[in-house]
């Protein structure tokens, strides 16, 4: 039997336990990022290239990292770096908490709902195509060589991102059972990448040829090392694992696929840079660049004359910025022509009970808030057009779930983990698609929004952009 090329085969240099199926949390790691079409590479060890290799991650020796790869996608489609910094930032698992508002006499006046989650800057890894890069980080014996690789090929074209991820050390053996654990539950299909194991029931996974005993109580999803064989009696409920025996030999039989050789991901699976729904974002960003560009252009004298009217009726300032939130929670400023009178937010309060809305919307009939020229400007939405400048920086798309305030994204944990993993649109499926009924804007508005990011397409956006464009010509 042919040996395998360097690279193929989790090759272990003082592996440090727990190991499973022969390889120990580094492989492991590597092996997940290697269906990713990635490769890791850690300095100061042998490197040779993985065949199929579409980007390179530089690590430091016990480097455990992982994150969406489809985070970075579009950054790595267009900012046309030579390689990408990634700092990765771990959050906690517990982030919504409800608290009892109590008046000065101690009575319940509300609930204070907190999305907050706790962060901490984890690990800063490298992402690069260039090979060389690569090999220099390999050859580097400590930070300053590797500082030196990066200059030496990137230069100044070195882009630096922050994602939300999984941080592990390897030296710390809880850190090691840990990332593990991790894997267990979070990848499924790791056949896919390591060739000599199995499915030997769904969800549990162990080398090729192993026979379980019928009466193993096993709840998926499990890994089983190698030389496992008496497992009468046991229990094992996932997401766990049991490391190889003392006697096993399965680390002989076990080897990382090339990149080239690897099978697409099952179903719906996260698998390599530009899967189905990465292609439909990267189409989405496309067409925003183009038609905001064409939208300012073309609009500019309308927006000139715009300018002009607010000023006349109201004075300055001619835009108003309000902060919202985009994708992922961050906050942006979402600009608009002003409509309202200066003072209009130190009224909403007086304002309440004239509110015609449910939920956080405030919707109230012959706003006094309003200015002349905000009437005429809602009327036609042209009010919105600064939005495009949003739109072309990156923080809105054209179609999307509405931007709102971090208070207005309190109401519905579910909706606003939905909503909020996509970009914002300055028009979206829910305001074609509401009817407004009294009672029901709220729940109508959750309702549009879930069923926007679950069923995106381009084509449904084209629909929502032109139902858009009736319903304003219709006024």
């Amino acid at each position: 039997m042919e040996a395998p090329i360097q690279g193929d085969r989790p090759e272990i240099v003082e592996s440090r336990g727990p190991l499973v199926w022969g390889m120990d949390s580094i492989a492991l790691h590597d092996a997940w990022w290697r269906g990713r079409g990635i490769q890791c590479v850690r300095m100061n060890t042998e490197f040779d290239r993985v065949p199929g290799v579409e980007l390179y991650m530089l690590l430091e020796p016990d480097q455990l990292v992982t994150f969406a790869l489809s985070d970075m996608t579009e950054l790595i489609v267009w900012s046309f770096a030579k390689a990408f910094w990634v700092s990765v930032v771990e959050r906690s698992e517990e982030s919504y908490k409800e608290e009892l508002v109590r008046d000065v006499d101690g009575e319940v006046t509300g609930v204070r709902r907190s999305y907050a989650h706790d962060e901490r800057l984890g690990h800063r890894c490298l992402l690069t195509g260039i090979h060389e890069m690569a090999v220099d980080w390999a050859a580097a014996a400590d930070k300053r060589g590797t500082r030196a690789a990066v200059r030496r090929h990137g230069g100044a074209r070195v882009v630096h991102e922050r994602v939300y991820g999984h941080c592990r050390d390897s030296s710390l053996p809880e850190d090691r059972r840990g990332f593990i654990s991790w894997l267990v539950a979070s990848w499924n299909d790791p056949d896919r990448i390591i060739e000599g194991i199995e499915a030997v029931r769904p969800g549990v996974f162990a080398p090729c040829g192993t026979k379980l005993d019928p009466d193993l109580i096993c709840i998926e999803p499990a890994w089983i090392g190698g030389g496992n064989h008496d497992l009468k009696g046991r229990m094992i409920v996932g997401p766990d694992f049991l490391e190889d025996t003392r006697s096993s030999e399965v680390g002989g039989a076990v080897k990382m696929r090339p990149i080239n050789e690897i099978d697409p991901p099952r179903g719906r699976r996260a698998g390599r840079l530009l899967p189905r729904q990465n292609i439909y974002q990267t189409v989405k960003r496309l067409f925003d660049i183009a038609m905001s560009v064409a939208v300012l252009v073309c609009f500019f004298p309308i927006m000139a004359l715009v300018a002009i009217a607010v000023v006349v009726d109201d004075g300055f300032p001619i835009f108003f910025g309000h902060t919202r939130q985009k994708k992922n929670g961050k906050e942006f400023k979402c600009w608009k022509f002003r409509t309202m009178r200066r003072n209009a937010e130190a009224m909403v309060a007086q304002l309440q009970a004239m509110n015609k809305a449910d939920g956080p919307q405030v919707l109230i009939e012959n706003d006094p808030r309003v200015t002349r020229v905000g009437n005429v400007l809602r009327k036609f939405q042209l009010d919105e057009l600064p939005q495009f400048w949003n739109v072309l920086r990156g923080d809105m798309s054209i179609v999307g779930p509405r931007p709102s305030p971090d208070r207005e994204n309190q109401f519905c944990p579910a909706w606003r983990e939905m909503r909020l993993s996509v970009r914002p649109g300055i028009t979206g499926l829910w305001q074609v698609e509401r009817t407004r009924a009294p009672g029901e804007d709220f729940q109508e508005w959750i309702k549009y929004d879930i069923e926007y990011v679950r069923t995106a397409s381009f084509s449904q956006d084209l629909l929502i952009i032109l139902k858009t464009a009736w319903n304003i010509v219709k006024r």
